[in-house]
């Protein structure tokens, strides 16, 4: 059995799009799908082997109130955007120090969409992206 150290409680979390660090205030949708072949080995009937292979597309979901300036970054995501870096997420504990790293492989911009506009409510205005990705690892 593994050495298990305490949870990591009283996490921030830290977002880099390209290398760029930004301000998310939610994010969502980090997950690991594989598809799994289950196969006969040949020549022996009781030995079998799952191939696995990523499944899909999986969708990142991140979420960060609106800005009368921010990062440059941050007007070139939309639809249809390459990033070929791919998307960083460190998880911090209460000191500031990486507990948890994930990153996807080269990415897209698959959907921007903004909160809805409401006169009446006092609401932050919240922009949310999601980034399209088939593989996410865990760096750290």
């Amino acid at each position: 059995m593994g050495i298990y150290t305490a949870p990591v409680l009283n996490y921030r979390f830290q977002v880099l799009i390209e290398n760029t660090e930004l301000a998310f205030s939610k994010v969502s949708g980090i997950s690991m799908n594989r598809e799994l072949e289950v196969v006969s080995e040949g020549g022996n009937s009781g030995g079998r082997l799952a191939l696995g292979k990523p499944k899909g597309i999986q969708t990142l979901r991140l979420e960060a109130g609106v800005y009368k300036s921010g990062p440059a970054i941050l007007h070139r995501i939309r639809p249809g955007i390459y990033l070929p870096g791919g998307v960083v997420i460190n998880v911090l504990d209460g000191g500031a120090s990486i507990a948890v790293k994930y990153g996807t492989d080269a990415a897209y911009v698959a959907k921007w969409d903004v909160s809805e506009l409401n006169a009446r409510q006092g609401s932050v205005l919240i922009n949310t992206f999601e980034i399209a990705y088939t593989q996410l690892s865990i760096l750290k």
